[in-house]
């Protein structure tokens, strides 16, 4: 009796032993099928948002975008100053040659009459000084660069070429031919010194001729003077941020572009790289002497500044970081990023714009009314004289990109 009790004892563990490897055997075939399903549903999240990725990357640059700008006019709306009313004796007399072309106080009270052939007044300083400052703040080589303001029409400019002043130390002893020492430098001689050369920045004539209808000018709740300001203001800043970075300096500033690539004196070293990537901006900067590089900024278009942000360094991190204040612009590696839509896509500048780049501006802007030419509009011809060049070419470099992508 007892073998046999022990029998299906041993007979009911066996089974219990079957029975558990069953189960093993079918929670790890449910594990397998589980974790099958589960990279199933992964990969295919994972391909969703692989196809989603360009879609979110354009919502959250815009995204950036909208929160600057909304930061911008808020910060701008902020620091705005209170409008006054209280003009002074001048600007009314401005405001009656504007509306009604009454000239005889204006000549004799506020301004100047023009000597030259043109004709015309010369623009209240209250006036001008606002069209300046609107044209400073909308052009972004007026906001980097260094500008003078002369009474003629020619700025004679003082420039070195790259070569330092030859120096050394009084006490240094060479082997002479006796054997003994001498001096290691012949002070006979005097030491090298930079060579000096003089350019001239030549100022030329830039023009704006915005219309109005008589009936505005009549209106009295119109702001004639604000209008003026903004028209002039958009269209100077528009052709001389143009000219400065593009023009030939034929009847025109010589703008940045236009120069020889070399290093030598008036020509701009280019960078060329076949595409956009981490490593051209890399040398872009690098190629900067460091005694410029601590001043230097970045001058892109706006399509290439957009590339720009998703270039990331060999250890992930974004190069471009937005700025959270207006008085901040963005930055590239840390350095100042500034856009322009006049600096083309497959190029990018970088340099100590206050050395490198000099605006001339001659004082004054002369306005002439015309309300005969095109009835019954009045037109307004406005003149200024205007100048730029690069006066160190040493601290400019620009970056020729074959192709973006």
């Amino acid at each position: 009796m007892k073998p046999m009790l022990e029998s299906r004892k041993k007979t009911g563990e066996w089974q219990e032993a079957i029975m558990s490897l069953t189960d093993i055997a079918h929670r790890v075939n449910e594990l397998a099928s589980s974790w099958e399903q589960f990279k199933l549903i992964n990969d295919r999240k994972l391909k969703e948002i692989e196809s989603k990725g360009p879609e979110q990357l354009c919502k959250i640059n815009s995204n950036i975008d909208n929160c600057k700008e909304r930061l911008d006019f808020i910060e701008t709306s902020a620091q705005r100053p209170e409008i006054s009313t209280d003009f002074n004796t001048g600007d009314k007399y401005f405001s009656d040659y504007i509306r009604k072309g009454m000239e005889n106080r204006l000549s004799h009270k506020t301004l100047s009459g023009d000597d030259n052939d043109i004709g015309g007044y010369l623009v209240t300083p209250h006036i001008v000084k606002r069209i300046n400052k609107r044209i400073a703040d909308s052009s972004p080589m007026r906001q980097i660069c260094s500008s003078q303001r002369i009474s003629t029409e020619t700025l004679d400019y003082i420039i070195e070429d790259c070569d330092r002043a030859g120096a050394g130390w009084s006490g240094e002893t060479v082997e002479d031919e006796d054997g003994g020492y001498k001096s290691k430098y012949d002070f006979a001689k005097d030491t090298s010194t930079p060579k000096i050369q003089k350019i001239s920045i030549t100022t030329y004539e830039l023009y704006a001729q915005p219309q109005i209808s008589q009936k505005l000018l009549d209106d009295a709740f119109v702001n004639v003077e604000s209008w003026l300001v903004e028209k002039v203001a958009e269209t100077f800043s528009k052709k001389e941020n143009e000219a400065f970075i593009k023009g030939d300096g034929t009847f025109q500033p010589k703008g940045i572009l236009t120069y020889e690539n070399g290093n030598g004196h008036n020509k701009i070293e280019q960078i060329k790289a076949d595409k956009l990537d981490s490593d051209a901006i890399m040398i872009l900067y690098y190629s900067l002497n460091e005694h410029y590089s601590k001043n230097a900024s970045f001058l892109m278009n706006r399509s290439t500044l957009k590339d720009v942000r998703l270039l990331k360094s060999e250890t992930g991190q974004y190069l471009w970081q937005p700025s959270l204040s207006l008085e901040t612009p963005d930055t590239l590696m840390g350095i100042p990023v500034y856009q322009s839509a006049d600096m083309p896509p497959t190029m990018i500048a970088v340099a100590d714009f206050k050395q490198a780049y000099k605006i001339v501006d001659n004082r004054g802007m002369r306005i002439l009314r015309d309300p005969y030419t095109n009835k019954p509009y009045v037109r307004f011809f406005v003149t200024k004289r205007v100048g730029g060049e690069v006066v160190n070419t040493s601290a400019i470099k620009l970056l020729k990109i074959a192709s973006k992508y």
